[in-house]
């Protein structure tokens, strides 16, 4: 239907933000939504591998969304990403780097403005040294003055609109920035982020407190100099000249993209480098909060992580007791060409183009992906309370259509742009580009009442024409995550969507160039099947297994394997070979765990590491009466990854080489 009715999207500034309800509550982390009290599967559940962290961990979360200035300088990427931290209760982070040339009120403005308007928290990521070297913040005091005149400057403009909030200073030190004249990264630059770092922080924080001193005031170092596994004792070494300046920070910010590690070595050293990490850094500053950004996207050797990868990321973040987190969306594109399982939700072979290329606009799925999977770890986040929208159509553009929905209290609220991906040139059959958006985790009781959901769509006026072939109230079911591409399919075949919905409507509807339309979708009261039973139709039952069996207090998911066993003849369960426990007795797979399994390939979800994997390394019986060409002992998968053994054969196929590398331990027939 036509919509001719005057009224704009309103930004409704009654509803309080995360750090607005702190502030009026005067409690740290009651009931806070996308918080960690409780961390619902994850905190009692602490891995026994790795050291502990100092002292327990924080019982409020501040998740949030890192924006370079390549994000946030488009307007329509820019209050999309609003949009979303909007829903989810998230603070954004502006990265401010430009040139002391630019003009911030050009630059930087624009971004403030609109951030305000949708009442969000606003960090900054400031002072990152690019237009000053070290050694002349040092031993020039013009330049120097300059230098923090201009952070006083951005720090003024934020104080402006925003009360509070937080400052980063530095990025990944001391590789961004020029911590040596020129900017090269070597030991020089390692050598002067001890040596004059705490000076510099020292004159920054002031530079920062002279303007506002409600704001809270970290810095971010690069991970290698915090990790076990590198070199922890430069950072230990910059806290200790903070402390002897009597100027430590009030929080630490760090990011650590697990490709770098997880291609060579595996998961399990990775996930040990996450945790020391947080924890470093936790000790070092006295504990004080730590902030972590993960990897979403694909990193320059070209690798992608699977859903499990960024899982176990998200897991040992928790466990070391990250105080919030946030997932990297990349500017530009790269290909994927390694990663074991990588989630890649874009189209191969496609080419972009445009200047709005990210991980939003090319894979978005993939950072949709663990963002839901970090809201669900929050103890104030109840799937139940929440819904999915899709959008399914044909010839959508690239964010032509903005979407709002028609609030209880009868305000419509901005969701976001729905539509295809970047522009480029996309194969054929390319679904994901054109066909489908989800809109993910929206809240029932701020837009479902009675027996509707009202939807307002605006098409751009330079859209080419398309159509909405079909709206659907889906369940919010992040561990039963539907990828838009799925989304499309499902929706396009003889999917029974009627059986899963809340509800639907098929009424096509034309969306005309500078028009706007309303939509409305009956809903019911009664919630549909699973989406499981859409991934998984034939594995049900055994996934409903593993998700009690995950939720019972004595099973922490990184003590367990799966284990993967190929060869011929296994399609009987029964007949597949036992396993050998540390004692050396033979245990029916049966009887340790939960079977699944095809003629070449069969798995047993949930062993016990501690139990199955001593010193001499996975071992099977040699009781089957079957051939047997490798076993591995993955990481378990649980009921939110879950493999099932005809894909899992397909990526042995396929990934022979990174799955070995993938594997605690694998063993080969002779």
């Amino acid at each position: 239907m036509v919509d001719n009715s005057p009224n704009e999207t309103a930004f409704d500034r009654s509803r309080l933000s995360r750090r607005g309800y702190l502030a009026t509550a005067g409690v740290l982390g009651a009931g806070l939504a996308g918080g960690y009290v409780g961390l619902d599967r994850f905190r009692d559940q602490q891995s026994t591998g790795g050291e502990s962290p100092p002292g327990d961990p924080p019982m409020s979360g501040e998740d949030f969304l890192w924006l370079n200035s390549g994000l946030w300088e488009d307007e329509a990427v820019r209050e999309n990403l609003f949009a979303f931290a909007r829903r989810h209760d998230l603070a954004v982070i502006l990265v401010e780097s430009n040139s002391s040339e630019d003009s911030l009120e050009e630059t930087f403005r624009p971004a403030l403005t609109t951030a305000s308007e949708f009442n969000l928290d606003v960090w900054l990521n400031v002072g990152l040294l690019n237009d000053i070297s070290v050694p002349a913040f040092v031993t020039d005091d013009d330049a120097r003055e300059e230098s923090l005149r201009r952070l006083r400057e951005v720090v003024s403009m934020h104080g402006e609109l925003f009360d509070t909030g937080r400052v980063i200073l530095w990025q990944e030190a001391p590789v961004m920035g020029q911590w040596v004249e020129g900017g090269d990264w070597n030991e020089a630059a390692v050598d002067n982020l001890v040596e004059f770092g705490p000076e510099i922080f020292d004159a920054q924080k002031r530079a920062v407190e002279a303007v506002n001193d409600a704001l809270e005031v970290g810095l971010f170092v690069h991970f290698p100099y915090i990790v076990d596994s590198k070199r922890p004792e430069v950072f230990d070494s910059l806290a200790q000249g903070l402390r002897r300046r009597n100027v430590m920070p009030d929080f630490s910010f760090v990011d650590f993209y697990r490709g770098w590690y997880e291609k060579d070595v595996g998961p399990e050293p990775t996930n040990a480098a996450v945790r020391s990490l947080i924890s470093n850094a936790r000790t070092a500053l006295g504990d004080r909060p730590v902030f972590y950004l993960g990897q979403s996207h694909t990193i320059n050797p070209n690798h992608t992580p699977s859903k499990q990868a960024m899982r176990m990321n998200l897991r040992a973040s928790i466990e070391a007791g990250a105080a919030g987190l946030g997932w990297y969306i990349r500017s530009g594109y790269v290909p994927t060409e390694s990663g074991f399982d990588p989630f890649v939700p874009n189209v191969n072979g496609a080419e972009v183009d445009g200047d709005s290329i990210n991980t939003l606009t090319i894979a978005r799925d993939r950072f949709l992906y663990p963002s839901m999977a970090t809201l669900d770890a929050g103890d104030g986040f109840e799937a139940d309370d929440a819904f999915d929208l899709w959008m399914i159509g044909n010839e959508f553009g690239f964010y032509d259509h903005r979407l709002s929905l028609r609030t209880t209290d009868g305000t419509w609220e901005y969701i976001g742009d729905f539509g295809g991906y970047a522009d480029g040139d996309y194969p054929d059959g390319s679904e994901a580009t054109h066909w489908a958006t989800v809109f993910r985790a929206l809240d029932r009781d701020r837009f479902l009442e009675g027996d509707s959901l009202e939807c307002r769509i605006e098409t751009a006026d330079e859209s080419s024409s398309a159509d909405l072939r079909s709206a659907s109230v889906m369940p919010c079911e992040p561990d039963s995550y539907v990828s838009e591409r799925e989304a499309a399919a499902l929706a396009r075949g003889d999917a029974p969507l009627e059986e899963f919905s809340l509800g639907r409507t098929t009424e096509g509807t034309a969306l005309v160039p500078n028009e706007r339309r309303r939509v409305t979708i009956p809903v019911s009261e009664t919630d549909g099947s699973s989406l499981e039973r859409l991934r998984h139709p034939d594995h049900v039952q055994l996934i409903d297994r593993l998700a009690s069996f995950e939720e019972r207090e004595d099973v922490d998911p990184s003590a367990r394997f799966d284990l993967w066993v190929s060869g011929s003849g296994l399609a009987e369960s029964s007949a597949v070979p036992s396993i050998l426990d540390r004692d050396g007795t033979a245990r029916t797979l049966a009887d340790v765990g939960f079977v699944a399994s095809t003629d070449s390939l069969a798995i047993c979800y949930g062993l016990e590491r501690d139990r199955f994997l001593g010193e001499a390394g996975l071992e099977l019986a040699d009781d089957g009466n079957v051939s047997v060409e490798t076993a591995y002992a993955m990481p378990y998968a649980g009921s939110a990854t879950f493999h099932t053994p005809s894909y899992a054969a397909e990526l042995l196929d396929e990934q022979p080489g990174e799955a070995k590398i993938f594997s605690l331990e694998y063993s080969i027939s002779e």
